[in-house]
């Protein structure tokens, strides 16, 4: 019991360390550089500074029935990573070299490319990132086209109001399938490398987290969930912005099943699935014909579509 709630506890804690830690996307350091962003775009888009930042730090944007539930989902899955976080970084390694014994079974010994530690770090890094970002479009594409699966994804999707904190809003379900789908890619590029290349590998960090992350959320990723429109332009060829995120997350039909995209929207336009944001308007978020329910019990279950 004592130790029960020891991990209760320490569970509570980390979640208030969220915004002191680099790997989370609320870290302090992503939440200023969305603000300074939507500043920079309340101004060019002469909209009223003071509006905005009324909005953006009432009490009533932050706890309302839709960002209180984004916080007990976010406090259940916390609880859960205590007992996922650690298997799945040991997973990852006993991955990765089962990897590589498979490939030294089959095509012999590796080691057969030999290039500078730098370049093996920026190699495996975008690597990493490429496969990563297509795994999850791909795991995304199917949360929302198996019906199984969209039945809890359908809870991420279920926020009325959307704050940075909507990110964490997902059914322990779809957390356990991301944490899955992480590890057996992570793994497989690493056992990969590990077997081609000569030379410790590695991601290329700053703060502690992969460059690319870094500059992810540096670049306005807590404006996805927000009311904060802010497109890339042309850029949106290749990148996906909060605002087409918004779109991903309007209840209007015509933006049904449209911009899967993590960071990429290459993707997307392979698969017939970007929408641009530019002509584009979200009124409402939430889901396209079902009820939205605001309570975590009704959620615990998925929820059922009408």
């Amino acid at each position: 019991m004592f130790e029960a709630f020891t991990q209760i506890q320490g569970a509570l804690v980390e979640l208030a360390h969220y915004v002191l830690n680099p790997s989370k996307r609320i870290y302090w350091l992503y939440l200023l550089s969305g603000l300074g962003l939507a500043l920079v775009w309340a101004f060019m888009t002469s909209q009223s500074l003071l509006s905005l930042l009324k909005k953006s730090c009432s009490a009533k944007y932050w706890f309302s029935k839709s960002s209180q539930l984004d916080l007990k989902w976010i406090t259940v899955n916390q609880l859960l990573a205590l007992f996922l976080l650690l298997p799945l970084l040991t997973g990852q390694v006993a991955w990765a070299m089962s990897v590589y014994r498979f490939l030294t079974a089959f095509f012999g010994s590796g080691d057969f490319i030999q290039i500078s530690s730098l370049s093996l770090m920026l190699l495996f890094t975008i690597t990493v990132f490429l496969f990563e970002d297509f795994s999850r479009f791909l795991v995304h594409y199917a949360y929302h086209k198996v019906p199984l699966l969209w039945r809890f994804h359908a809870i991420h999707h279920s926020a009325l109001t959307m704050t940075p904190l909507t990110l964490y809003r997902v059914h322990f379900i779809e957390y356990c399938i991301n944490a899955c789908r992480s590890l057996v890619v992570t793994g497989t590029v690493s056992g990969v490398f590990i077997y081609c290349f000569v030379g410790r590998i590695g991601v290329y960090e700053v703060l502690g987290v992969s460059i690319f992350n870094l500059v992810f959320n540096l670049a306005g990723a807590n404006l996805r969930h927000s009311h904060v429109w802010l497109g890339f332009g042309k850029f949106e060829n290749w990148f996906i912005s909060p605002a087409q995120h918004q779109i991903h997350h309007s209840s209007h039909a015509q933006h049904l099943d449209k911009n899967f995209g993590a960071s990429l929207s290459i993707w997307d336009r392979l698969f017939g699935s970007w929408l641009g944001s530019k002509k584009q308007t979200v009124k409402r978020f939430g889901l396209y014909k079902t009820v939205n329910p605001q309570k975590f019990y009704k959620q615990i279950f998925g929820i059922k579509p009408l």
